[in-house]
C-alpha cells in the first residue's frame, strides 16, 4: 500500500516527466466549425517558430506575436506564448488570420513547443475559447470520439525524488496520479495535489 507522501510525491514526479506538450498523439483539434489535423497544426507551428526565431513577422497584426492570456486559458506549459493563425492551404503568409490561432512557447526548455489551439469563434469582443483536442487512437482520451485537451510529451524529463515513509495510508489507487497529471497538466496536478494535501 502506498503511503500519502510516496503518493504525493509519485504524483508530483509523474506531472513532472509527463508534462503534455508538443503535437504527438494530437488526433484533430475543433475550433468551432474548423477541424485542423495534426499535419495542420505542426505546419503552422513550424512556421510560426521559424519566424520567432528570425525575428519576422506577417499580416498588419504582425503574426507571430506576444499572447498574455487575460482570458486565463489553460494550456499544457507555461509561457512566454507566441500565437500564430492557423489558416487552410498552408501556413499562414499574410492577409487575413482568420479566426483560429495556435499557440507556443518559443522557448521551453531551449524548444519550440506547441501548448494549444484557440479560437476567437464564440468568444465575446478580442477575446478567446480554447479548441476542442482529439487525441490519436487512446481509446477514452479522443480516439474514441470523446474530447481531451491532452497532447503526448514529445520529449521526456527525468526527474527524481526520495519519498519519505509515513504510517498514514490512502485508499487512492496508484492510477489516480497519473490521471490527474494527464488531464490537469502539470499546473492543474500541483494545485489539485496541494489542496489534497492540504485537506489530509
Amino acid at each position: 500500500m502506498f503511503t500519502l507522501k510516496s503518493l504525493l510525491l509519485l504524483a508530483l514526479s509523474a506531472a513532472t516527466a509527463t508534462t503534455a506538450q508538443g503535437t504527438a498523439g494530437i488526433g484533430q483539434v475543433s475550433c468551432g466549425n474548423n477541424n485542423w489535423s495534426k499535419a495542420q497544426i505542426d505546419e503552422a507551428l513550424a512556421e510560426g517558430c521559424r519566424l520567432h526565431e528570425d525575428g519576422e513577422q506577417l499580416g498588419n497584426n504582425k503574426y507571430p506575436h506576444r499572447f498574455n492570456n487575460r482570458e486565463g486559458l489553460v494550456f499544457t506549459a507555461s509561457g512566454p506564448y507566441q500565437e500564430f493563425p492557423i489558416v487552410r492551404n498552408g501556413a499562414y503568409s499574410g492577409g487575413s488570420p482568420g479566426p483560429d490561432r495556435i499557440v507556443f512557447n518559443p522557448n521551453l526548455n531551449g524548444n519550440c513547443v506547441y501548448v494549444g489551439t484557440m479560437t476567437h469563434t464564440g468568444a465575446g469582443g478580442n477575446s478567446f475559447n480554447m479548441c476542442a483536442t482529439r487525441s490519436e487512437g487512446r481509446p477514452g482520451a479522443g480516439g474514441d470520439g470523446t474530447p481531451s485537451s491532452v497532447t503526448t510529451a514529445t520529449r521526456t524529463q527525468t526527474s527524481t525524488s526520495t519519498a519519505t515513509t509515513s504510517t498514514s495510508t490512502s485508499t487512492v489507487s496508484p492510477n489516480s496520479a497519473g490521471l490527474v497529471a494527464q488531464r490537469l497538466g502539470v499546473q492543474g496536478a500541483a494545485v489539485g495535489l496541494m489542496a489534497w494535501a492540504f485537506v489530509l
